[in-house]
C-alpha cells in the first residue's frame, strides 16, 4: 500500500508540473477549457440538486459516508484545471483519511468542482427517494456530463475517468495538457 507520504509527494508533484502548464497556456486553449469547466460545474449543481432534494445530506450522515472510502483515484484533470484555471487554491487533501478530499465536516470539494465518479453516484438510499421524472432527468445530466469529461480524455494525455494517479503514471516525461 502507498504511503500518505508518498502519496503527497506526488501529489505536490503532479499540482507543480499542471500549474506550470496551466501558465503557458495559449488564450484558446484557456477558453476552450474555461468553457468545459463552467459547463461541468453548472451541470454537477445541477444533479447534486436533486442529491439535497431528498434528503441525501441526512442520509450521508446517517451512514457516515461509507461510498467516500475508496476516493483516492477519483481526481480528475478537470477537476485539477477547474481550480488551477480560475486561479484558486486546491483544497489539501488528506492521505490518510478513507478518501483524500474528506474532512471532518464532509467533502473539502465543493459538489461543482467533485470528481465525476463521486457526483455520479447515487446510492440506493438516495436513487429509492427519487421519483421517475428526477431519475431520468439525472441520469439525462449524467450522460450529459461523462460526455464533457470524455471531450478532456480524447484531447489530452494526462486525461482519465480513472484519475490523475494514473494518468500520470501513464504519462512519465509527458505533459499533461499534450494535445493527443
Amino acid at each position: 500500500m502507498t504511503s500518505p507520504h508518498s502519496l503527497e509527494h506526488s501529489w505536490q508533484t503532479i499540482l507543480a508540473r499542471l500549474t506550470t502548464e496551466v501558465a503557458a497556456l495559449p488564450d484558446a486553449e484557456r477558453r476552450w477549457l474555461e468553457a468545459r469547466i463552467d459547463r461541468i460545474e453548472r451541470l454537477q449543481g445541477r444533479m447534486h440538486d436533486f442529491f439535497l432534494s431528498v434528503g441525501g445530506s441526512e442520509l450521508c450522515r446517517d451512514c457516515l459516508g461509507a461510498c467516500c472510502a475508496r476516493g483516492l483515484h477519483h481526481v480528475t484533470l478537470a477537476n485539477l484545471l477547474a481550480f488551477l484555471l480560475r486561479n484558486d487554491p486546491v483544497p489539501q487533501p488528506d492521505f490518510s483519511s478513507t478518501c483524500p478530499l474528506l474532512g471532518p465536516g464532509g467533502c473539502l470539494w465543493s459538489p461543482q468542482r467533485r470528481p465525476f465518479n463521486c457526483v455520479t453516484f447515487l446510492c440506493e438510499a438516495v436513487e429509492e427517494r427519487l421519483d421517475a421524472a428526477q431519475r431520468e432527468e439525472f441520469y439525462h445530466l449524467e450522460k450529459e456530463l461523462r460526455a464533457l469529461y470524455l471531450e478532456y480524455d480524447r484531447r489530452y494525455a494526462g486525461s482519465s475517468l480513472r484519475g490523475i494517479w494514473i494518468a500520470a503514471d501513464r504519462l512519465a516525461s509527458r505533459n499533461f495538457l499534450d494535445r493527443r
